[in-house]
């Protein structure tokens, strides 16, 4: 067959990820009596002993059972930090029986979650023994807990080679048998996927046999990007060849298999559940749901909150289902938030049109036996969107059908974002703006041909950057219009880290993926390195450290663009993107206790019953003053502004800086409202004291506004040489 090239129009969003299905493989049991997974929230008797919890737990099972599934089987997870109850088998008709019964609250069946480095640790400002790694001690002695679908235990970005052995603290376990299980680098390995056919013993977190490892290796490249080892030579195909190292090198990891093929909520919330007994310092969950829930009806912000308690910090995926509005996940205030955006790295495989027009796109794939001074002819028969399939998908057929080679372009939702993928063929993508060039060279001539020039890596060339990726879920949140989501952008297209296996049978095992999912272990990392500097500070303190010191410029000095080359806004972006020197020092902090998050919950409308749920213990809505979200202790500002409208919120700040040390604040007025800062200096005598201050925002009339969306900031500057800059983004909604 003659060679020529295939061009597809994709819809890129949908595979710029590792996708899952959600089909739990049913069990015979299942199938024949209608069993499905509920998690049951129940109310803890007063005095019940700790140890008696899962006892308890099982009179709430029905009495006539299934002769297919006993009752000693029918719990699958016993939870006694993330929520007072359990995950069980059950028909409806056991669900509803279960109501009668004294201390049931509530049952629902679990639902499907979804899975949302050799450069970016220099993208971040680290380098070797000096500035952030060195002052951070590389993250040395934090354990980092991943939810994930597991990992390649014998990698070699989880070896220990001078890993010194994990904190006294630690309580976790490692499931893996054989010559090589975990070690100083990867300490615990856990399964939380039931499996149907355990031991008892197995209660009271998990109810799966299954050793920790993974098929799908996502959890071994989140892994790998938060605290891999440096391991030198890493490359997929011979490009982005370096040395890979996660962004917190000497941490510790701790693997929390929650996803196979399927995630469900159950399994995950047991995850969280045991990572807290087991002493981790921080949770990463690149695992977000489907769709924003309120809080109390979610089980990653019902883990989060039970783990901030414990003073865990939690970062967390924003979603892939941007660039959309409103699409953002994981928002609940106490998580960190993080979006995804580009690198200064590009994978170049440049289309040459018969015309002579040369048109950037990316492949991963760059074969030395493709000869770009010989076009080829250009097959267009339709144009496709191609869903849930793959490129490398694409390529496949394209290569089974004779094809010699390939263009992806974007659709116009996804600009500028293209992907360096493992193709099977030649193949480049390219972005939305250029597939209109080569549409329209194709109906030019009447004999379109095109050729691809293979460049390698280049670092500088891709720009601008950093650059938010298409797929990166946007705010504002739809469940807390007050607090701003997403927190932060960090590196998520095209990363290079750890693999199950070698792409081309050669190099080390590493392959490059792109989504929230790389992006939210990036920040796990920075928050790891400030945690190893500062081991008392709390988890929002720390969040506030990040928030406050991001840049919103790329590299050219220009404001952090879209996906579309337009400037992003402020819920797009978030505070910005990380910027990780800065945020190990500060200089202030705004710090929130959990115990203050109980009137921003009532204010959220919540009953009392569905705060318990989420704080643990009983609340009286009517005792603590309401607030709305605005008012939280938080970093940022949003707000919803209609005619006339004047808000005004209280802040207080804890100096983490220098003693003797006063602050100027400097406002950026988002256009259409005018911005009032009581007292506009503040000074402190030592470390650790706090002041406070109010903001008063006024809506403006007869303001021409060019957006329903306003955005500005308010700055504390210090004064003398410390040259702190403490930045709190202010986003508007105008009704």
């Amino acid at each position: 067959m003659k060679a020529f090239f295939l061009i597809s129009l994709t819809l890129i969003t949908t595979s710029l990820f590792t996708t899952f299905s959600f089909s739990h493989e049913a069990s015979e049991a299942s199938v024949k009596t209608d069993l499905e997974t509920y998690i049951v929230v129940v109310e803890k008797p007063d005095g019940l002993l700790e140890s008696k919890l899962h006892d308890w737990y099982t009179t709430f099972l029905p009495e006539a059972t299934s002769s297919l599934i006993p009752n000693q089987q029918r719990i699958v997870h016993s939870y006694h930090n993330v929520i007072t109850g359990f995950a069980a088998k059950l028909t409806p008709q056991e669900a509803k029986a279960m109501e009668l019964k004294e201390g049931f609250i509530s049952a629902r069946v679990e639902r499907p979650v979804s899975l949302h480095t050799t450069f970016t640790p220099k993208f971040l400002g680290l380098q070797q023994n000096v500035g952030g790694w060195k002052s951070s001690h590389y993250g040395e002695g934090v354990i980092i807990g991943l939810i994930d679908t597991g990992i390649k235990h014998d990698h070699p970005s989880f070896f220990d080679k001078g890993m010194p052995p994990p904190p006294a603290k630690w309580r976790g376990r490692c499931d893996f048998n054989g010559k090589r299980t975990c070690n100083n680098k990867l300490v615990g390995a856990r399964n939380f996927i039931w499996d149907g056919d355990a031991p008892v013993e197995a209660i009271p977190h998990a109810r799966g046999t299954d050793l920790p490892w993974e098929e799908a290796y996502h959890g071994s490249h989140t892994s790998g990007i938060a605290a891999g080892c440096p391991v030198e030579g890493a490359n997929v195909f011979g490009q982005a060849n370096g040395t890979a190292t996660g962004i917190a090198p000497r941490a510790h990891v701790a693997m929390y298999k929650a996803c196979a093929v399927s995630c469900y909520d159950g399994d995950l919330l047991a995850a969280i559940d045991a990572a807290i007994d087991d002493g981790v310092d921080l949770l990463s969950i690149s695992i977000g749901p489907e769709s924003p829930f309120p809080f109390y009806y979610d089980v990653i912000a019902l883990g989060a909150f039970r783990a901030i308690q414990k003073g865990i910090f939690v970062s967390c995926s924003a979603g892939n289902d941007g660039p959309y509005p409103s699409t953002v996940t994981n928002d609940a205030p106490w998580i960190l938030t993080v979006g995804a955006s580009t690198i200064d790295r590009e994978i170049r495989a440049t289309v040459k049109l018969g015309n002579n027009v040369e048109l950037h796109g990316q492949s991963l794939f760059q074969p030395k036996d493709f000869h770009p001074r010989q076009p080829l002819p250009i097959v267009h028969p339709v144009i496709c969107h191609m869903g849930q399939l793959r490129i490398e998908d694409k390529g496949k057929e394209v290569k089974d059908n004779g094809g010699a080679a390939m263009i992806v372009f974007n659709e116009q939702d996804d600009g500028y974002t293209t992907l360096a993928t493992a193709n099977v063929l030649p193949a480049s993508h390219i972005s939305y703006k250029d597939g209109l060039v080569l549409k329209n060279y194709l109906i030019s001539t009447q004999s379109p041909t095109a050729t691809i020039s293979f460049q390698g890596t280049l670092i500088g060339k891709s720009q601008p950057a950093p650059q938010m990726a298409s797929f990166s879920s946007r705010g504002p949140s739809t469940q807390s219009p007050g607090i701003l989501k997403p927190d932060i952008v960090g590196p998520g297209l095209n990363i290079l880290s750890a693999w199950g296996v070698s792409i081309d049978e050669a190099t080390n095992p590493f392959n490059v993926i792109s989504g929230t999912s790389m992006s939210c272990p990036h920040l796990s990392g920075v928050a790891a390195l400030i945690k190893s500097a500062h081991p008392d500070w709390s988890p929002a303190a720390i969040k506030s450290a990040i928030l406050t010191t991001a840049y919103t410029a790329d590299l050219n000095g220009n404001p952090i663009s879209t996906e579309q080359n337009v400037s992003a806004t402020v819920f797009d972006r978030g505070s910005g993107h990380v910027h990780t020197l800065r945020a190990l020092n500060p200089g202030l902090v705004y710090d929130i206790e959990p115990d203050d998050y109980i009137p921003y919950l009532c204010g959220l409308g919540y009953s009392e019953q569905q705060v318990r749920y989420i704080v643990q213990r009983k609340v009286n809505c009517s005792t603590p003053t309401l607030i709305p979200g605005a008012q939280l202790n938080y970093p940022t500002f949003s707000m919803v502004l209609g005619a006339g409208d004047q808000m005004t919120y209280t802040r207080t700040v804890t100096n983490v800086g220098r003693p003797f040390s006063t602050y100027i604040s400097k406002v950026l007025s988002p256009q259409g409202v005018a911005v009032k800062v009581m007292p506009s200096v503040i000074r402190f005598k030592d470390l650790n004291d706090k002041a406070s201050y109010t903001v008063t925002f006024t809506r403006l009339e007869n303001v021409t506004r060019s957006s329903i969306i306003g955005q500005g900031s308010l700055v504390w500057n210090s004064i003398g040489d410390d040259g702190y800059k403490v930045v709190s983004t202010i986003a508007v909604v105008f009704v």
